[in-house]
């Protein structure tokens, strides 16, 4: 079965929208430069991009390397888009295997006499190289889904899978029934056509795909931006007491509360500066985190303030808890301004079964916390069930 396919007319339409991507990703990548996907992405679509520019003035019967040119830089588009793909999910780039695909059909396709004289053999190398490295950017997607699921992952990698299979396909098929170059731009066989169509559509909805990844990507980094403290990563106050409220409704059973103070920070501040205030504050953050349980919630309420909520944590335990971040803190070395800073923490701890809430949990972590600065300050207090909670 024949069927006529206007190539010029698809190419021209892929170049229109892969054009307006790459300068959508070119206008990312300078307003955040230091983000080498966006800079990827966007050369990846300007050398598809321009691939497809030269087909629509090229045919399979003249202009041999304009021809090859063009489907090298489809490729090379192709290639990049998976590099794309590994700086996006934070993996190591590797450029020059990017390159040896694209470079080595150039080569090949110019040098070649069976692919100078054979469209045919020039289509099958074409399309198993795209098939790789689009292989390649739907492997790097979904191997990523465990660590990080985005909403439109699954449709990516799918797409980009799809496409791979497809590529396969049309090369198997023009090994077992070859096409003339004639048949690349006037009537040809039905499955070539799909295959023309199929390339075109994934010039569309490849770079969009991106796109809406990028998109579910920003919203995530947003959402986090606003949930975190900016110093230490950890969970801000809102965050924290939200979470605190969700966890303690889950979780049934004795859990405890420890209310972590550092010692004399404006001290610090007025005397190495706030840069090196915040160096203490991040190191007890990272110190206060490592001593903690995996399942443990910790966060910054203040500005020296920690808090960390523990489920099915017993007296003892919390109790000793307590201790271990305190002297943890307390043997760490700081060195601030090229000399060597004692620094010490205040912990407040709170232990409640089933009927304590986690209001009331928080209140008597900072009732011992209150009563640790009171105190004379580094040291462990942990709340006695004899004492009412109290600000004073």
């Amino acid at each position: 079965m024949m069927v006529s396919v206007n190539l010029s007319t698809l190419a021209l339409g892929a170049f229109a929208v892969l054009a307006v991507f790459a300068a959508l990703y070119a206008r990312h990548w300078r307003e955040e430069p230091n983000r080498n996907e966006f800079l990827l992405f966007s050369a990846a679509s300007g050398l598809a991009a321009l691939g497809a520019l030269l087909s629509a003035f090229s045919d399979g019967g003249h202009g041999l390397i304009t021809v090859v040119l063009a489907q090298t830089l489809i490729l090379s588009g192709a290639a990049l888009a998976w590099q794309g793909m590994r700086a996006f999910d934070h993996r190591a780039l590797d450029l020059k295997l990017a390159a040896v695909g694209p470079l080595a059909f150039f080569l090949l396709a110019a040098s070649a006499p069976l692919l100078q004289d054979d469209v045919t053999a020039r289509f099958l190398v074409a399309a198993v190289v795209g098939a790789i490295y689009t292989g390649l950017a739907a492997w790097e997607l979904k191997s990523s889904e465990v660590e990080e699921r985005l909403s439109n992952r699954p449709f990516a990698y799918l797409w980009f899978a799809a496409l791979a299979v497809v590529l396969l396909i049309a090369a198997l098929v023009a090994y077992v029934w070859p096409f003339n170059a004639s048949d690349v731009v006037g009537s040809g066989p039905l499955w070539l056509t799909l295959v023309v169509f199929a390339i075109f559509v994934h010039a569309v909805i490849a770079p969009l795909s991106i796109f809406l990844l990028v998109r579910d990507r920003l919203l995530v980094e947003h959402h986090w931006s606003a949930a975190t403290d900016t110093l230490t990563g950890l969970a801000n106050r809102f965050t924290f007491l939200d979470m605190l409220q969700t966890l303690s409704t889950k979780v049934r059973g004795e859990g405890a509360f420890l209310y972590v103070d550092v010692d004399h920070v404006k001290r610090i501040n007025d005397q190495y500066g706030h840069s090196g205030g915040d160096e203490v504050l991040k190191t007890c953050a990272e110190l206060i985190l490592r001593e903690l349980p995996e399942h443990a919630l910790l966060g910054r309420l203040a500005g020296a303030e920690f808090a960390a909520y523990v489920p099915f944590c017993k007296i003892e335990e919390a109790e000793k808890l307590g201790h271990i971040i305190h002297d943890s803190v307390e043997q760490q070395m700081f060195f601030l301004g090229g000399e060597l800073v004692p620094v010490t923490v205040s912990v407040g701890v709170a232990h409640g079964a089933l009927q304590v809430t986690a209001d009331e949990l928080l209140k008597r972590a900072d009732a011992a916390l209150h009563a640790a600065k009171v105190n004379g300050r580094n040291s462990v207090v942990v709340w006695d069930d004899g004492q009412r909670p109290s600000y004073a």
